[in-house]
């Protein structure tokens, strides 16, 4: 029985699950001042995607556009949480 009203498909848990482990590896390697593991283009690229996807819903496409080809009408942040 699904918890709530909504589901993922496999490939979407799975991308989600490559995120968690891409933004904590990130987080692990500062914490203890090491340089941040190269991980596969297989799990970079659908992460990458992930969170350019998650910038534009939650600032806008204009605002991702220029942050990633304009560096002087780049807004201050493009975060995507």
């Amino acid at each position: 029985m699904p918890a709530g009203p909504w589901s993922l498909t496999l490939d979407d848990f799975l991308v989600t699950r490559m995120m968690e482990i891409t933004v904590h590896s990130d987080d692990l390697a500062a914490s203890v001042g090491i340089p941040t593991p190269e991980l596969a283009e297989s799990v970079t690229a659908p992460v990458l995607d992930l969170l350019v996807r998650l910038s534009v819903r939650r600032h806008g496409q204009t605002a991702v556009v220029r942050a990633l080809s304009r560096a002087e009408r780049a807004p201050t942040t493009i975060s995507a949480f």
